[in-house]
């Protein structure tokens, strides 16, 4: 019979696997009996993230820029250096959030601490020194603000929407790490056909009478193509990739993960993924897709721009678009390039970035290079999950309590078998854990050519 010691270690094992689900952005792997765990220290990064958001935008409130119009040069770098200034207040708080999460995940004894005085300052020491400061922001209404985004905060956590966001940016800042990867080994081979479609006469007299609206519709329409291309494919190989992981597989995973407590539950039987499970780390796969495609669309975007400026001249532009060959002005700044050239310019870099989608899952050497890192992490997730909510010796961890807990032992994976028991069925058929019904059958693309 477990003692009381070997349940807390027990339980102790499981907090460290949902920690680590949820720092990967797999919240809902994680059983709902666990969503509200160490909640308040969980919440402590977007408190971070809310303060350093209301200093910044507290003194911008303060900051009043005269730009001196007779001088180009000068209101060029104002501009340049406000453009830093807004990226520097959204960017920091992210990073410095980021930051602060792993720390505490280190010192998980400062958790409490730590929380306790971010509420006291985001809900009331910050507004306070707003009203000493005559910034002019109401004491009380600033009060009531900051209370509801502590509640919303605790809200958004609780259901794991705090654990998405935070592997968003994480993701993207990953991806923004691999900017050179991107730049040397895509971009290259991509402008090849881009640019040839760049000197074409009909392409700027269609794209230089795109209004804006209809700009965001074009990129809206590439999204939904990229979406309906990645999400099929994503799908089918996520399900083969589960499968195809053996528990000797799984061990290592595990071990790479960092949790070795959990190293003697990765060879047990594993309950399949549930539905929402499933949603999960295809989304967050399809996410770092996506950033993946965004990034290579603004690289594309800023190459097209500087061999514009550098390839069109005046006279030519003014023949292809005629009077729509205006320069881009912006705060009374004008920009080396014309409108018709960022209409352009935007227009490639979304088809630019299509392709690159496809390639990526089509192409051996763009998958080794940016597909197969992905899936590789969701190998190790998936093997976490699979010894976090596996059994050993004929008890589950992070089972109990949950929705695996009253299945019969024929829909739970085997949960007395001796030896391991892997699904046989696709998960498509299998109950889910979490919502308690069936899913419908899909018929999904195959797998990309190598």
């Amino acid at each position: 019979m477990a003692t009381e010691s070997d349940r807390d270690a027990e339980r102790e094992t499981e907090r460290d696997a949902e920690r680590w689900l949820r720092s990967k952005g797999l919240p809902y792997f994680v059983p709902a009996r666990a969503w509200g765990d160490r909640l308040a220290l969980r919440i402590a990064p977007f408190l971070v993230f809310l303060l350093l958001v209301d200093v910044s935008l507290s003194g911008l409130i303060r900051v009043h820029l005269v730009i001196d119009e007779e001088s180009d040069a000068l209101a060029l770098l104002y501009l340049l250096l406000v453009a830093l200034l807004a990226l520097a207040v959204v960017a920091v708080p992210i990073v410095v959030a980021v930051i602060s999460a792993a720390l505490l995940r280190r010192f998980p004894g400062a958790g409490i601490p730590v929380t306790v005085a971010l509420l006291i300052i985001c809900v009331v020491g910050t507004p306070f020194v707003a009203g000493l400061t005559g910034s002019g922001i109401d004491f009380w209404a600033a009060l009531v603000v900051n209370l509801g985004a502590v509640a919303l905060a605790a809200l958004l956590t609780w259901v794991g929407i705090g654990s998405l966001l935070g592997s968003a940016a994480r993701t993207a800042l990953r991806q923004l790490a691999a900017i050179g990867t991107l730049a040397t080994r895509a971009l290259p081979i991509l402008m090849l056909v881009v640019v040839f479609a760049f000197f074409s006469r009909p392409l700027w007299e269609v794209t230089s009478t795109m209004q804006p609206a209809r700009i965001v519709a074009v990129g809206i329409f590439f999204i939904v193509l990229g979406l309906l291309f990645a999400v099929p494919i994503t799908r089918t190989e996520m399900r083969a990739l589960n499968r195809s992981i053996s528990p000797d597989d799984r061990v290592r995973s595990v071990r790479e993960a960092g949790l070795p407590e959990l190293e003697s539950r990765a060879a047990g039987a594993v309950p399949p993924l549930g539905r929402i499970e499933r949603t999960n780390i295809e989304a967050g796969f399809v996410l770092a897709l996506g950033f993946q495609a965004l990034i290579f669309a603004v690289l594309t975007c800023v190459f097209l721009l500087v061999l514009g400026a550098l390839a069109f001249s005046s006279e030519v532009l003014e023949e292809w678009v005629g009077s729509r060959a205006t320069t881009l002005t912006l705060f009374g700044v004008e920009f080396p390039f014309t409108w018709a050239l960022l209409k352009t310019a935007i227009f490639l870099s979304c088809v630019s970035s299509l392709n690159f989608l496809v390639s990526v899952t089509t192409n051996s050497g763009y998958r080794k290079t940016f597909y197969e890192p992905l899936f590789h992490e969701a190998r190790v997730a998936l093997s976490v999950r699979a010894a976090y909510r596996g059994t050993v010796g004929g008890v589950g961890v992070g089972a109990a309590d949950g929705a695996d807990g009253d299945r019969p032992q024929s829909e739970s994976g085997g949960r007395h078998a001796a030896a391991p028991v892997e699904p046989t069925e696709p998960d498509d058929d299998d109950e889910s854990d979490f919502l308690g019904m069936p899913e419908t059958g899909m018929v999904e693309p195959g797998r990309g050519s190598e």
